[in-house]
């Protein structure tokens, strides 16, 4: 893989007008898109640290080369000069990328169809575990649209900053996944040209998960945490309000962007995120990496809350409460134990506790999938 250094010159919203560092006499290739095939095997775009850089790799198969070209949307990018050139596997370091915009990359190879890629994580200091779900390859050698479908915790605390650059995505929706209480409580700040979407999944639960305060205290001080997540993985499953409410998420999602969240988006939004990739044909075990990426995404806000609880007088131990501000595999593993249990598969789960029909399905595949 070569790594080849770009300096930003200036950010437009239909590219990237750049200098190339060691690309001196190369020619340019063309970009055919003739097949609907994507040749890639892997792709990613990953912000360098705190910096504006982006790091952009990939890995295609039966191809000699790949241009890179970047814009302010998702939309491919197949003319006028790309940033940089690569073979069959490459690496390319964007520089400088102006604050505030999200860029998305068009891989366009000689042979096969092209392939846009973009951070999944939006990076907004007071929204800590928004990203974006697009990007990951499907079974068949798909890939996922970004730009279409964010998960997120609370949006209580949007900074005005963050607020501005939530309306840059231009969502249509906000689905709110939290119970009665804590929309009362934590009221969401939108962005502008969005709706709400109320859906509780937890309405007809009569435990911690329908928002009692008092039992989920209780069973985090007793060190029932890890038992009552476990529980309420189930519920997304067997719950009527749980399954009402991922079918209207489901049916919402007609290719304008949307957001769907609850307060620390890793559990209930966990499981619509598992829903909607399974769906999609992401193979499980993808599934889960998406789904543990909460811990590293909650790190710090979970870190400033047990300093909180440590100089508190509370009787919680900070490894009970740790033990739920987390996700672990056998959270996930226990809501497809309960698919398993109740339908007997995932696709059986979708067309009877979701109720999509065959026809359902290829229209969302046809939708999010390029």
């Amino acid at each position: 893989m070569t790594a080849i250094l770009i300096e930003r010159r200036q950010f437009v919203a239909a590219a990237l007008a750049v200098s190339l560092t060691g690309l001196a006499g190369c020619a340019t290739p063309v970009a055919r898109s003739g097949s609907a095939v994507s040749p890639f095997l892997t792709a990613s775009a990953t912000r360098v640290g705190e910096s504006e850089d982006y790091q952009i790799a990939w890995q295609a198969t039966g191809v000699e080369h790949v241009a890179v070209h970047a814009a302010g949307s998702p939309i491919p990018v197949l003319t006028g000069k790309p940033l940089a050139q690569g073979g069959g596997a490459g690496s390319v370091t964007v520089r400088n990328i102006a604050p505030g915009t999200r860029p998305y990359f068009t891989l366009a190879p000689d042979r096969g169809a092209p392939l846009v890629i973009a951070d999944r994580a939006l990076h907004l200091s007071s929204i800590a575990n928004l990203r974006d779900i697009g990007g990951y390859r499907t079974s068949d050698g798909r890939w996922v649209k970004m730009g279409l479908l964010f998960r997120s915790d609370q949006l209580d605390r949007v900074s005005d900053a963050d607020l501005k650059a939530l309306e840059q995505l231009k969502l249509r929706l906000v689905a709110d996944l939290r119970t009665e209480s804590e929309r009362a409580r934590e009221p969401d700040r939108l962005p502008k040209g969005s709706q709400p979407l109320i859906l509780d999944v937890a309405a007809d639960s009569e435990g911690s998960l329908g928002g009692d305060m008092r039992k989920a205290i209780a069973a985090i001080t007793e060190g029932r945490g890890v038992e009552m997540l476990t529980a309420a993985n189930r519920d997304f499953v067997s719950l009527g309000s749980a399954r009402r409410s991922y079918a209207t998420l489901l049916d919402q999602m007609n290719g304008a962007p949307i957001l769907y969240h609850c307060t620390a988006g890793k559990d209930r939004t966990g499981w619509a995120s598992a829903v909607i990739l399974m769906l999609l044909g992401v193979p499980r075990e993808t599934v889960m990496a998406d789904y543990l990426a909460s811990n590293a995404f909650l790190k710090a806000k979970n870190d400033r809350a047990l300093e909180m609880l440590a100089k508190s007088n509370s009787p919680i131990d900070p490894a009970n409460l740790e033990a739920v501000m987390t996700v672990r595999a056998s959270y996930l593993e226990a809501a497809f134990d309960e698919v398993e249990r109740r339908y007997g598969s995932f696709d059986a789960y979708v067309r009877s506790g979701l109720g999509l029909n065959g026809e359902d399905i290829r229209l969302l595949r046809s939708t999010y999938l390029q």
